[in-house]
């Protein structure tokens, strides 16, 4: 998490469209800093801002255009759509109109040195939950192939992990992917960045993003 410190005018929702690309995600900070009143916020006041993955509202219809036009508002090159496409499964089928879309951050990401034994696959099932993902770390390095060696650096693109529930509570998953300390609070940070109504309700197979 990071920490900002509030200024004149700033509100939760605010906060939360520029962070996340949608003010309806304030529910995330507003469980992060415990505040009982949302809309209750002061000039200086300290507040921890957790990383949920840009959403990006598509307002369609889908077309090639449409497309360039979020990688071109998103990153630097034209032949970065596929790092979102594969982040959002939509690489081979349509976009639906109003649908969110997943954002990866590609930019000013930390760096990671390749050891022995590692994969792109290995790399992606380990900090987003999901091998398949493993072209959003090959193309987000310009790599001319999916295959690194130990000792290379290589960015690690930012991306919430996703978790399927196995018949988990929003707790065990929280407990599993956080441990005991703080749990208190990511449990609610959990069900905001997932806009979950009912705790109880979630179902195998469903899957989580996990804030960090």
């Amino acid at each position: 998490m990071k920490k900002y410190a509030v200024r004149a005018g700033d509100t939760l929702s605010a906060l939360a469209d520029a962070e996340y690309g949608d003010g309806e995600l304030y529910t995330v900070i507003a469980a992060a800093n415990d505040l009982a009143d949302p809309d209750l916020i002061t000039v200086g006041q300290e507040l921890l801002i957790p990383y949920v993955t840009r959403r990006h509202r598509f307002a369609g219809p889908d077309s090639s255009a449409a497309r360039a036009e979020i990688t071109h508002r998103y990153y630097s090159e034209p032949a970065d759509t596929i790092i979102w496409e594969v982040a959002n499964h939509v690489a081979q089928r349509a976009i639906d109109p109003g649908a969110w879309l997943l954002i990866p951050d590609i930019a000013d990401v930390p760096g990671h040195t390749v050891v022995e034994n590692e994969s792109l696959q290995i790399l992606a099932e380990r900090w987003y939950g999901d091998r398949s993902l493993a072209v959003i770390i090959e193309r987000a390095n310009r790599l001319p192939s999916s295959d690194v060696t130990p000792g290379q650096v290589i960015i690690a693109p930012r991306f919430n992990r996703r978790v399927q529930v196995g018949g988990q509570t929003v707790r065990g998953v929280c407990t599993s992917q956080y441990g005991d300390a703080w749990l208190h609070r990511w449990v609610p940070i959990v069900i905001a960045a997932n806009r979950i109504t009912d705790p109880d309700a979630i179902v195998s197979g469903q899957t989580l993003l996990m804030p960090s």
